[in-house]
């Protein structure tokens, strides 16, 4: 069972790309928007929990270009999304 992690949603791709850049030194991965998410952006930023608060201090005022920042977590076979 893996951990539980961030899923960082963003309202474009341009957006994702900067916070990408942004988050340069963070351990981070794009991966597609899941569907229960957002239809807005098809990627989105999968982080680790530990480090929301290292995220919302490289992007300062940038923090307000994600779309919505998710805990997801696993239970044997079904996802849980909780909002933060």
């Amino acid at each position: 069972m893996e951990k539980s992690y961030l899923v960082i949603t963003f309202e474009s791709t341009h957006k994702a790309i900067k916070a990408e850049k942004t988050l340069e030194g963070i351990e981070i991965e794009i991966i597609p928007t899941p569907r229960q998410l957002s239809a807005n952006c098809g990627i989105s930023i999968k982080a680790l929990t530990e480090d929301l608060e290292k995220i919302k201090s490289l992007m300062g005022d940038s923090f307000g270009d994600m779309n919505q920042c998710y805990e997801v977590s696993r239970l044997d076979d079904t996802m849980n999304f909780k909002k933060i």
